[in-house]
């Protein structure tokens, strides 16, 4: 998609300017267009195509926005592969097979829809979606600077034939980490307090994990018990402590496989190039070895980030916004980013469609603002201490990560997934997690935030005492799927609670018998930190 050939398009006024047209940019340009056809927006993407990315698998409100928001089932259907829940795969060391490893995951086919994304395969129809809605897309193309005025901003832009302005009301910054806009206007914060990093690839080869080579086909064979879910189609988490890795299938056939850990906990061990010793890593885990033992790993694709975590000080002023990834990111874990993406994108066009009506004068403009940016600040830091800050310290434990993973989700779906669901105009789709000032929503913050920290209480207790991962072996926990409403939601809260009151029973007790002082987990012990 390239600019238009009509020489008027440029040296002229948009309504919205959109810096970057993949699923932030494009979604909210075509949610402003569905909402007021008569406003002209342009978008300036730089890449020729998309490259791949992670953001591979969408969870529940995110495949609701692509599905009832955006209206692409039909490309998720034929494009994309369906998603069968998480999985996770845990062990007490090296040389352990698929067969012997401790698995938790669904036993049953998930009841609501989510995909396995091909983010390049994706981004591209959203884009093509946009310019069908009459969106202005000029591609390859980079912004090189905007002069912010309110209410008409400068962009000046480069693309093949030269250097040309425009000006818009509204500036929206898609651009994903580039973050034009938030690194240009100092919004950008590096967030320490969870310091991970991600490595990742894509592979040709990988075994199938619901092939015959990994079955059980009579009660007396060897293999992985029968489920009725699809153990390849699910996002599988091969997790130690610090760590975890995601295999992901792709409809074109290939795998993709990423590695994220904790920096204070973890490293990437040996020596070589990073790219070298993360293909040796992954090679030399149990599970992970039978699955790539006859894959490979494309060299061109393969991609790291140092740091993972990031936020901006506000998302929005009059005449620019930021959306998606351009605004903050968390971590991988979970998949909040798409789910981010989507409710920033939502909430933006709402806001800016209002004022493209007319119906927001300047105080009532600086106050939605003022709540926008409160309440996706205030979701950021909630969501960060709630869930991420510490889990890596659980991830090496199948009972702490399975008891995490049932009320964290049981949670998710009560508080997050049944509302949206519920509410036939989707208006609380533009409300981020945590994020409003009801007192519900702190409630739920601090009972979440206090239950993951108990679980790091446990996960330190176990590896002083040499109980950390003593479930990690020869255990499998088959799990009904998660569906909407309190009701179904109670039954994996009341599993994960009892999970933990048992443990923290067993903590309690060995203190009685022992007192505080016990002996250090270290690497010669049944299960190490660099084995798990």
């Amino acid at each position: 998609m390239a600019a238009t050939d009509d020489p008027g398009v440029w040296d002229t006024h948009f309504d919205v300017a959109v810096i970057g047209g993949a699923f932030s940019g494009a979604s909210v340009a075509t949610l402003l267009r569905r909402s007021r056809p008569d406003c002209r927006i342009l978008i300036v993407e730089s890449s020729e195509r998309f490259d791949r990315k992670v953001g591979e698998a969408t969870v529940e409100v995110s495949g609701l926005f692509l599905h009832r928001v955006l209206g692409l089932y039909d490309h998720l259907s034929r494009h994309h592969l369906p998603k069968h829940g998480l999985r996770y795969w845990f062990s007490d060391g090296p040389g352990r097979r698929l067969s012997e490893m401790s698995e938790v995951g669904s036993s049953q086919v998930p009841r609501l829809p989510s995909f396995q994304l091909d983010r390049s395969v994706l981004d591209e129809h959203l884009l093509r979606v946009a310019a069908d809605e009459g969106c202005n897309v000029i591609r390859p193309a980079r912004v090189l600077s905007v002069d912010h005025e309110w209410p008409a901003s400068r962009i000046q832009i480069e693309d093949t034939s030269g250097r040309k302005q425009v000006t818009a009301r509204w500036v929206i910054d898609a651009s994903g980490r580039h973050a034009f806009l938030a690194r240009r206007l100092r919004l950008r914060q590096r967030v320490e307090e969870h310091p991970t990093a991600a490595v990742w690839g894509r592979w040709h080869g990988v075994a199938d994990l619901d092939g015959a080579t990994f079955q059980r086909c009579d009660e007396t064979a060897e293999g992985l018990p029968p489920v009725v879910a699809s153990r390849r189609l699910a996002t599988n988490h091969f997790c130690g402590y610090g760590w975890w890795c995601w295999v992901i299938p792709l409809a074109g056939g290939q795998t993709s496989i990423g590695l994220v850990y904790n920096k204070r906990l973890f490293q990437v061990p040996g020596e070589g190039t990073l790219r070298q010793r993360f293909e040796k890593f992954l090679r030399s885990r149990s599970g992970l070895a039978e699955l790539l033992a006859d894959a490979e790993l494309d060299h061109e694709d393969f991609m790291s980030y140092s740091h993972l975590p990031y936020k901006t000080s506000r998302y929005i002023d009059r005449g620019w916004a930021l959306v998606g990834d351009a605004a903050s990111f968390m971590d991988p874990y979970y998949s909040p980013g798409l789910d981010h993406a989507a409710i920033s994108t939502f909430a933006t066009a709402r806001l800016i469609a209002r004022d493209l009506a007319g119906e927001l004068d300047d105080e009532a403009l600086d106050a939605r603002v003022t709540q926008h940016n409160d309440d996706f600040l205030r979701s950021y830091d909630r969501w960060l201490q709630a869930l991420y800050v510490g889990k890596y310290e659980l991830m090496g434990d199948a009972e702490l990560l399975a008891c995490a993973f049932l009320v964290d989700t049981a949670l998710y779906y009560m508080g997050v997934v049944t509302p949206i669901y519920a509410d036939e105009e989707l208006t609380s789709l533009a409300n981020p997690v945590f994020g409003v000032t009801l007192p519900q929503a702190k409630i739920a913050f601090l009972l979440t935030r206090t239950f993951n920290r108990r679980l790091q209480v446990l996960a330190r207790h176990r590896r002083r005492v040499g109980t950390y991962g003593r479930a990690n072996v020869g255990q499998s926990r088959g799990l009904r799927p998660f569906a909407l409403g309190p009701a179904a939601a109670l039954r994996p809260l009341l599993q994960g609670g009892r999970i933990w009151l048992r443990l923290e029973v067993e903590r309690w007790w060995h203190l009685l018998r022992h007192g505080s002082g016990s002996r250090s987990v270290t690497d010669a012990a049944p299960v190490s930190s660099s084995s798990r």
